[in-house]
């Protein structure tokens, strides 16, 4: 199939918002190519959810249809969430409304990217070992890509989905977008059979009643079903309050993110909470991880950038962000990776639209932050509450009272959202600014 527009597209970063994003546009005619620094398309980490908001993206999408059956030994249903004591005896403070929770799933995350990976169509080309260095304009208002082994590409429009690390968010935001900080908040991360679970006599109602957040001071553990409930995922929170929201450090110190950790270790920072809970992290065997967790903070006023040639003053503004690379946020409402996908959307819809072209890319990008911004800071600032709440240094307290007011309807606005509404919205910018015309 010919590309249906006169522009170009190239994205760096093949993580699952990357690729969403690349097989949206393709589908909808527009050659995209993928530039990735691994050898093959694959993710780190646990599990990921999916909230009723990226759902309905995904359906929307063509998507949801052939990931659920491709999936569909391997997801477990996440529509609700109950909120318990860590210490004894374990009373649930909040049980999530059933009447308020949407249809949600979880994955394993590599599980989940093989899945996007094996959708790619024939208009999508791959390139594999390709870590992106520096990005700069070209002629004809143009943007080139630079990576490791010394190649570069040209194209007319630039999608940085390369995740929280972006190189092309430094290159293209420079001090702007230098807003990563370490959040004060680590967090321990183990895959558990759920039958090593059972047999050392955790209660069934732990294993089967649906994601749990176990609530302490300054600590809480996200526990989940995953892989067709053969898996539980584990996610053990502490924040140093004292501490949080510090500078990340200079690119050298990145690779000490992720260290391994000891079951001792995560033991004794769980050490007030009760036996049951405290049997499901007696169950880590084999490989943990202690994840320092960084994100966007404040969260970024733009999510378009410039570069500009030596010498050459003119910017291109042909170069937007994605996911992680625009909003990496904490992960304590489980909405990155959704947020990103609904970013996937607008952009392809805006892109497809009859009326875009080359010409007007320019616009149209801006047109698309003006309209994501708000509600990737929506989101990002309400999951640092939300980690605020389950960690007792809420709004309102850290009594379950107080806890319980914070916890209620937390999701609706995250879970609600009309992606379509900000299409149109992002639309009527256009055509008020004449770079649509209304038919």
């Amino acid at each position: 199939m010919s590309s249906q527009k006169d522009f170009t597209v190239a994205i760096v970063g093949g993580g699952i918002v990357g690729l969403v994003c690349a097989i949206a546009l393709a589908r909808e005619g527009i050659d995209v190519d993928v530039f990735e620094a691994a050898s093959r398309y694959g993710e780190i980490g646990a599990g990921i959810g999916m909230g009723a908001n990226a759902m309905r993206v995904l359906k929307d999408l063509g998507l949801l249809d052939d990931i659920l059956a491709r999936s569909e030994s391997i997801h477990s249903a996440q529509n609700s969430a109950q909120f318990v004591r860590g210490a004894e005896p374990h009373d649930i403070v909040y049980d999530y409304p059933k009447e308020n929770a949407m249809n949600g799933l979880g994955f394993h995350r590599a599980a989940f990217l093989d899945i996007i990976a094996g959708l790619l169509p024939n208009n999508v080309r791959s390139h594999f070992n390709k870590r992106c260095t520096s990005v700069f304009s070209a002629p004809s208002d143009r943007v080139r890509l630079r990576f490791a082994d010394d190649t570069e590409h040209e194209v007319d429009l630039l999608i940085g989905t390369d995740g929280i690390k972006s190189a092309v968010r430094a290159q293209v935001l420079g001090a702007d977008g230098d807003r990563l900080v370490h959040t004060g908040t680590s967090a321990f991360r183990a895959l558990v059979p759920t039958q090593r679970l059972r047999a050392a006599g955790v209660r069934e109602e732990f294993l089967t009643s649906g994601p749990r957040i176990y609530l302490g001071q300054e600590k809480h553990i996200f526990a989940a079903s995953i892989m067709g409930g053969a898996l539980f995922n584990v996610a053990a929170f502490t924040t140093d309050f004292a501490h949080a929201m510090t500078p990340a450090g200079s690119q050298d110190s990145w690779a000490n993110w992720v260290s391994p950790t000891s079951k001792d270790e995560i033991l004794a920072a769980f050490e007030d909470f009760g036996p049951d809970v405290r049997k499901i992290l007696e169950c880590i065997d084999g490989p943990a991880n202690k994840w320092a967790i960084h994100g966007l903070y404040p969260p970024l006023e733009t999510h378009v950038g410039s570069v500009t040639a030596d010498g050459d003053a003119k910017d291109t503004k042909n170069v937007v962000l994605l996911g992680d690379s625009a909003h990496a946020m904490l992960p304590h409402m489980g909405a990155g990776a959704s947020v990103g996908i609904e970013g996937a959307y607008v952009l392809k819809s805006l892109l497809s639209h009859p009326q875009a072209k080359l010409a007007n890319l320019s616009d149209i990008l801006r047109a698309y932050s003006e309209a994501r911004v708000p509600r990737a800071h929506y989101v990002a600032i309400g999951s640092k509450r939300a980690g605020d709440v389950y960690q007792g240094h809420g709004p309102s307290g850290s009594s379950d009272e107080q806890r319980r007011a914070d916890l209620d309807l937390q999701w609706e606005g995250v879970w609600k959202y009309d992606c379509q509404a900000e299409v149109a919205r992002a639309v009527k910018t256009l055509e008020e600014g004449g770079v649509f015309q209304r038919n």
